[in-house]
């Protein structure tokens, strides 16, 4: 698929938040982009190279506000991965959603992050892996 650019965020849930951040700040040495506090927990958002790409820790108590439990067929105790985004072309955004919805895919949710200046929908692969695929765009404040 010409549209995707890269990988524009890993999202991690971790067991221990503590351990995780003074591992990925101290040995691997990434800085914090973006600390969001929950009232189910926490997660902490790094920067990865000069673009937007980012790795997240989110806290496993921390419910996946956007999947509300629609990914049943993977087991929280048997992986630590959230989701997986993919950057698209900001031009390919709309065309990409459609594409995926005429394949009879549902979008789970799409939304628009300000801080991130981006676009983004979330949908589950066959077997219940959920991928994000994300647009930056600069016009979003």
């Amino acid at each position: 698929n010409q549209s995707i650019t890269g990988i524009a965020e890993i999202a991690l849930r971790v067991h221990d938040l503590d351990l995780m951040r003074r591992f990925y700040e101290q040995v691997i040495g990434l800085e914090v982009l973006r600390e969001n506090k929950h009232r189910d927990g926490t997660a902490i958002f790094y920067a990865v190279g000069a673009g937007n790409d980012h790795l997240a820790l989110f806290e496993e108590k921390l419910i996946d506000w956007y999947t509300r439990d629609k990914s049943p067929q993977i087991d929280p105790k048997l992986t630590t991965l959230s989701h997986f985004a993919l950057s698209i072309a900001l031009d390919d955004f709309e065309s990409e959603k459609k594409r995926i919805e005429q394949l009879g895919i549902e979008i789970v949710e799409s939304r628009t992050s300000s801080w991130l200046h981006c676009r983004m929908f979330y949908f589950f692969d066959p077997e219940g892996n959920l991928i994000e695929f994300n647009s930056h765009d600069e016009s979003i404040e």
